[in-house]
């Protein structure tokens, strides 16, 4: 029996049918980017999914059901997303009803890092940590958490944030409002939001008028000054996000994955992220935490497993319907 997966992040929306062992086939993806309303990203999520079905000869009937990992926060567990990240549902949209209904199939939406976490552990460089944390620096930046084999959702399933957690005191505006949060400083958004704020100020004259976090990243690799400093503010923002999560979690292990992590010269991001923690995890237990930091080598393929696992019963149990 198969699992349809979906990973749906701010940038990109990707599918695929999931074997038991946590095997991934047919994937496909399509880009969430672009001014649509909330009823035709739903129609171009529903036939992405019915093109990776048909790839595959699948017939809804043979699938155990749906998984998603989906850019939150939301209403869990009634799949109800409200993504800060994907303008055409930020005031909600009924995903897991959506998929449910079109299919036939019982569906369970969760948070998109949640999933990569859980995938992360299940298939990937996670695999036999008893703490595990898993981030996604890219769009936005978001975690989950695995302890001891079980996904930890809190109490109402929005666990692993850590994209809120605030490193910059009164520093850069983030999507949801605070200043200085890990998700304001690293992910693709805040560095475009820095970007434009530059500009503004004469900086960066190179850059287009709307620039991406990857523009700022290409323009770090040719050497603009402001532009190495916002990204090594990035990697130096995560180092504080998983330094404070160390502490507060224990963790043994620490799997980061997305566009910016994973794309950007090692140097520019991950060497100051690894310095950061050298410095500020001090604390005996979390005192070389950097050691067990590692980027994914799977990419999404960790994060549409991970979805899966979440509907074939890992965590082992899940909050109830009333939660």
């Amino acid at each position: 029996m198969w699992t349809l997966a979906l990973d749906i992040g701010g940038t990109k929306m990707a599918a695929g049918l999931v074997r038991p062992d946590g095997s991934v086939v047919g994937q496909d993806s399509i880009w969430t980017l672009g001014e649509r309303a909330a009823d035709d990203l739903w129609v171009d999520l529903a036939a992405l999914c019915d093109r990776v079905l048909a790839a595959c000869g699948v017939r809804p009937a043979e699938l155990v059901g749906i998984g998603v990992g989906c850019g939150g926060p939301m209403t869990y567990p009634a799949g109800v997303v409200a993504p800060l990240n994907i303008s055409a549902w930020q005031h909600g949209f009924p995903l897991r009803a959506a998929l449910q209904e079109r299919y036939g199939r019982p569906a369970l939406v969760d948070n998109d890092a949640k999933a990569l976490a859980l995938g992360e552990y299940t298939i990937g460089a996670g695999r036999g940590a008893r703490c595990l944390m898993g981030m996604v620096v890219s769009t936005g930046v978001g975690g989950g958490i695995v302890d001891d084999g079980r996904l930890i959702h809190g109490a109402r399933g929005n666990a692993g944030h850590i994209g809120h957690i605030i490193v910059f005191p009164g520093g850069p505006l983030c999507g949801c409002g605070a200043r200085g949060c890990v998700e304001g400083v690293a992910s693709g958004t805040g560095l475009a939001r820095r970007a434009r704020e530059a500009k503004a100020d004469g900086l960066l004259p190179d850059l287009p008028d709307a620039p991406t976090g990857e523009d700022i990243v290409n323009a770090a690799m040719a050497g603009d000054e402001t532009a190495l400093t916002f990204v090594r503010e990035a990697g130096i923002a995560v180092g504080r996000g998983i330094a404070g999560a160390a502490a507060l979690l224990d963790l043994d292990r620490v799997v980061i994955g997305g566009s910016i992590a994973l794309k950007t010269p090692r140097t520019l991001f991950f060497e100051p992220l690894l310095q950061t923690l050298r410095e500020e995890a001090r604390l005996d237990f979390t005192r070389g935490i950097e050691e067990s930091v590692l980027l994914s080598d799977l990419g999404v393929e960790a994060a549409l497993a991970g979805a899966a696992a979440l509907l074939r019963g890992l965590p082992p149990s899940l909050p109830g319907e009333g939660v």
